[in-house]
């Protein structure tokens, strides 16, 4: 080992003993400004202070030596004078290890002390390598996650402002990736396809199948054109991307969803709610209220799927919301449906432009609990 320490007599003599025993000890003129010794990781590791254990506050040397102990982690060995006996001393290091010894000590004392320093000096350094190696690993994480969050929000469909229809959505996700999605398309003159979907669970599997399918959606929403057919291929592709694995990954294999078709020149929806919560249309000319929530069960839980597609007629400046089941559960232990409380917000503030009832209904999710899971909203007007 580096053994370090300082000129005062106690040291000086613990030098001389160390010196017999083959021990090379170097004296530190101005610790502070020598601390380029231990900048190597190397260095750190094999170093070793000796000092003083009742330390003199008047003695800048063996503060710094102190302090220099403390911010590089290094090891001490406290020395005192065995005849005077220990005193209790003014102050012991917070952040490094260290051992005392009374002095003048016979080499076997002196050398189980040195090894004992030595073997958790190289603890603590291995401990501190892992750690640092973790932090590289960690940071490393998040700027990937960064980056797949940037690549899942640039897919995020851009608004809708037009004299027939004016559409927007929210993202908020409960971690840096989403398995909730949604999106949008004109498939046909003045036939608009809409899909939201909420894969089931948490973690990187949700974020894959989310990415899978918004691949996807471009062709399939226009190419097919109608709920019921839409909803039947989206059951053969989680069937398809989870066929092989075991049965246990097999009970992540399913997504809830919302599809609608919506028909600006006829003023005509027909939509499948496909296990989401109920999507809600308000009609301001009659006051009525529409709750969108018949069509089947959700993908992946039974092989044959009943599913029944709604078709209805709406009234000019009608208003609508489609939201996955994040803003509407609530976190452990309360686990609070607030459906009911979701339609009354969503009347309170029908009157606000579509951004400003967007962050209406997410910041009263917000006030409510913390969220765990992914929200996504769709707002809009069907002029």
């Amino acid at each position: 080992m580096n053994i370090f320490t300082i000129d005062v007599p106690l040291c000086k003599d613990f030098g001389r003993t160390l010196k017999k025993m083959n021990k090379k000890v170097t004296f530190l003129e101005d610790p502070l400004n020598q601390s380029h010794l231990f900048k190597d990781s190397t260095d750190l590791l094999k170093s070793l202070f000796i000092l003083p254990l009742h330390i003199s506050k008047n003695s800048w040397q063996q503060t710094s030596l102190f302090a220099l102990a403390e911010s590089h982690e290094i090891p001490i060995l406290f020395i005192y004078k065995r005849a005077l006996g220990m005193e209790t001393p003014l102050i012991l290091p917070e952040k490094t290890f260290y051992e005392i010894m009374a002095v003048p000590a016979d080499s076997v004392e002196v050398r189980i002390k040195l090894k004992s320093l030595k073997n958790i000096s190289m603890q603590l350094f291995s401990a501190k390598m892992k750690g640092q190696e973790l932090e590289k690993i960690h940071q490393k994480s998040a700027r990937s996650l960064r980056i797949a969050k940037g690549i899942q929000l640039s897919g995020l469909p851009l608004s809708i402002n037009k004299k027939d229809i004016e559409v927007k959505g929210l993202s908020q996700p409960s971690s840096e990736l989403s398995g909730d999605l949604f999106y949008w398309k004109e498939v046909d003159d003045r036939l608009y396809g809409f899909i939201m979907i909420d894969v089931f669970g948490k973690g990187i599997h949700t974020a894959l199948i989310n990415m899978y399918i918004r691949t996807l959606m471009p062709d399939l929403i226009k190419r097919v054109k109608d709920p019921i057919f839409l909803t039947k291929e989206l059951d053969k592709l989680m069937r398809d991307l989870f066929q092989g694995l075991n049965r246990e990954n097999k009970n992540h294999a399913h997504i809830t969803a919302f599809i609608a078709y919506v028909n600006t020149k006829d003023r005509l929806i027909e939509y499948v709610n496909y296990g989401l919560p109920s999507a809600i249309l308000y009609s301001p000319c009659t006051n009525q209220i529409l709750n969108l929530n018949e069509g089947a069960t959700p993908c992946g839980l039974i092989p044959e799927l009943p599913i029944r597609k709604i078709v209805f007629h709406y009234e000019p400046g009608s208003r609508f919301i489609i939201y996955t089941d994040g803003l509407s559960k609530t976190t452990i232990p309360s686990a609070i449906d607030r459906s009911d409380n979701i339609e009354r917000e969503f009347i309170e503030n029908v009157h606000l432009d579509t951004n400003d009832l967007l962050k209406e209904l997410l910041v009263s999710r917000m006030k409510h609990s913390v969220i765990n899971d992914d929200i996504c909203i769709i707002a809009g007007t069907l002029f």
